[in-house]
């Protein structure tokens, strides 16, 4: 019982990595409650004449987008450089997933101003 313990205490991922999974998800969840949101405010904008209620999800989440991809970036520049060279797993996986991390908040940020221009462009009951 007291080995199985110690195993799981040494096999128990480090915070920073549990952290980096939030800019590796922030992406596509952004996107999806973009979406979500978007579509249930749609109706209420039409129907107050409100325009401007439809910018209001894509600029929240790409503020939260923001976040997480300077959480990603800070931990990419603190990886050492050459940690994918050397073969260190650990390092490698850190360095990977915050690198990921960074390139899917950059495109999906993209996906979401691509999503929000048609609001900007039409009318709002069209």
């Amino acid at each position: 019982m007291v080995d199985r313990t110690n195993e799981l205490k040494e096999n128990r991922p480090e915070r920073h990595d549990v952290l980096l999974w939030i800019p590796v998800l922030a992406g596509p969840i952004a996107w999806a409650l973009t979406q979500q949101v978007s579509y249930m405010l749609a109706p209420s904008a039409c129907w107050w004449r409100r325009h401007y209620l439809l910018a209001i999800p894509p600029i929240v989440t790409l503020l939260l987008l923001a976040g997480a991809a300077l959480l990603a970036w800070n931990r990419w520049k603190r990886e050492p450089e050459g940690s994918t060279e050397k073969g260190d797993p650990r390092a490698s996986r850190s360095r990977f997933m915050a690198q990921f991390g960074f390139w899917s908040c950059v495109w999906f940020a993209v996906v979401i101003v691509a999503t929000a221009v048609p609001n900007l462009i039409l009318k709002v009951c069209d």
